[in-house]
């Protein structure tokens, strides 16, 4: 056990175990800077395991969509999922949601398939009971390199909008989706996101924003100091949100249901101060 106990302290000597809600989760650090970088745990992931309609998943066949860490699909079997079937295009990721499954006992109800540019193509004709999905949802202009898990368009909504087209075609007719992202919008509420759902979703959804907030400024101003590319997208992308009324981006967790179409916003309970700065609660080794 000895042995067994020093080879792990090595192999994660430069890895980050993050502790959320009971689960051991091993990420990279934030300072692994390539694109397959696995992201450590931050306040998008507790957010969406407080919001888990625990009796919608007993028994379920769930679709994760970008698995990355594999927290998520995680925390639905630990949960009572039946199995999880997880799409992921990142090769890095694979890797360690498999050994975060194994470490949290869940490792044989959890199938993990290629990703596809075009979303569902792996479970083409598949039907699920509960799908969930933590979507890449960074604002990035065009031309800016980024991480796998997070370019997602100037208003971070791209990958968002593909999955929607496909979200009632895949999920049973009795299933549940739930989805936690960020979303742009005024001060009040994700205007755009609320914009997708209805051009996309034909049931009920409700979306869960959490009372925190960033300004699209500041997000802009992380991009530009990340220096991962040329700064005048930057400042194209701050004017066209300046156009459209974009001043703010919210932590929203989305549920959805097939049915009558039924859309509302409300506010989470549960506030979460921390949005991005302050990873969930790391473990040293």
């Amino acid at each position: 056990m000895h042995a067994i106990d020093s080879l792990l302290r090595s192999a994660l000597a430069d890895k980050r175990l993050n502790h959320i809600e009971g689960l051991h989760i091993v990420t990279d650090r934030l300072d692994y800077r390539p694109i397959d970088q696995v992201f450590p745990l931050f306040a998008e992931q507790q957010f969406f395991l407080d919001e888990l309609q625990r009796d919608k998943l007993q028994g379920a066949e769930v679709l994760e969509i970008g698995l990355g860490s594999g927290v998520l699909s995680i925390g639905a079997l630990r949960a009572g999922a039946k199995r999880v079937t997880a799409l992921e295009i990142n090769p890095r990721a694979k890797v360690f949601a498999g050994f975060n499954a194994m470490v949290n006992g869940v490792a044989d109800r959890l199938v993990i398939l290629d990703g596809h540019e075009q979303i569902f193509h792996p479970v083409e004709g598949r039907r699920f009971d509960y799908i969930v999905s933590n979507p890449p949802f960074e604002p990035t202009p065009p031309g800016m390199s980024y991480f796998y898990h997070s370019a997602a368009g100037p208003y971070g909504l791209d990958f968002l909008d593909k999955l929607f087209a496909g979200l009632d075609a895949h999920l049973a007719d009795d299933g549940h989706a739930q989805i936690v992202t960020a979303a742009p919008g005024n001060a009040a509420e994700p205007t755009l996101l609320v914009e997708l759902c209805r051009t996309h979703l034909q049931g009920r959804t409700r979306i869960v924003r959490n009372a925190v907030t960033m300004t699209f400024d500041a997000i802009m101003d992380r991009l530009a100091a990340k220096e991962m590319g040329p700064t005048s997208g930057v400042d194209a992308l701050r004017e066209m949100a300046r156009r459209d009324g974009v001043t703010h981006i919210h932590l929203c967790v989305i549920h959805h249901d097939k049915g009558p179409k039924e859309l509302r916003v409300e506010t989470s309970e549960r506030i979460y101060e921390d949005i991005w700065d302050l990873p969930a609660q790391e473990i040293v080794l």
